[in-house]
């Protein structure tokens, strides 16, 4: 049986992935400029699942401050996650873009004041930042009133992110496997001096 090199199988499935990554992204990239033909559609799914995802992830949230209430301000929080929640129910139900506005100003501002409230900021900060984020992502959905520009937009930074992962790869692929090597070298070199000492 043919001994493999373990580098040289690492390097093949390094390329692999990082071949694959990239033409996946501009497949998204892709699906992103098609889809723009039904943008108006294809919005109104999107703004149902923002909704979705809104109530979801506040109802959590909502569970864990009435587990908690007797804290102090907690009913804060459980009072902003009932609220986060019935907004997301009304955009899936209405899908208008005031509420749209409204659910991302408060989905921003309903962490930062979680984060005010407990004293293991540094922790709740972390699990309440990508709830900022998506946030941020509803007031830009709704500042950019075509929908067609938000699947250009989309497409444009998933060609961008794609093409610079893919180069990113290829220029730290020589430092990422000598460093590798360098790794089997130390550790080929530790079983041939235990074998010379088993031998001794």
């Amino acid at each position: 049986m043919e001994y493999e090199n373990p580098l040289g199988a690492y390097k093949k499935y390094y390329l692999i992935r990082l071949t694959l990554s990239f033409l996946i992204g501009i497949l998204l990239g892709v699906l992103f400029l098609i889809g723009k033909e039904y943008a108006a559609e294809v919005f109104d799914v999107l703004l149902i699942a923002v909704g979705l995802m809104t109530a979801a992830l506040n109802f959590f949230s909502f569970c864990y401050s009435l587990v908690r209430i007797k804290r102090r301000g907690e009913w804060i929080s459980l009072s902003m996650s009932l609220v986060a929640i019935l907004l997301g129910v009304l955009l899936m139900l209405l899908r208008g873009d005031i509420i749209l506005l409204v659910l991302g100003i408060f989905t921003i501002l309903l962490p930062a004041v979680r984060v005010m409230l407990v004293e293991e900021r540094k922790q709740c900060l972390k699990r309440e930042l990508p709830k900022a984020v998506f946030g941020i992502f509803m007031i830009v959905v709704f500042l950019i009133e075509a929908e067609e520009i938000v699947f250009l937009i989309a497409a444009i930074v998933t060609f961008a992110v794609a093409l610079f992962y893919f180069s990113w790869g290829l220029a730290t692929m020589k430092l990422r496997f000598a460093a590798i090597e360098e790794q089997l070298r130390l550790e080929e070199e530790n079983a041939s001096w235990q074998d010379d000492s088993e031998i001794q």
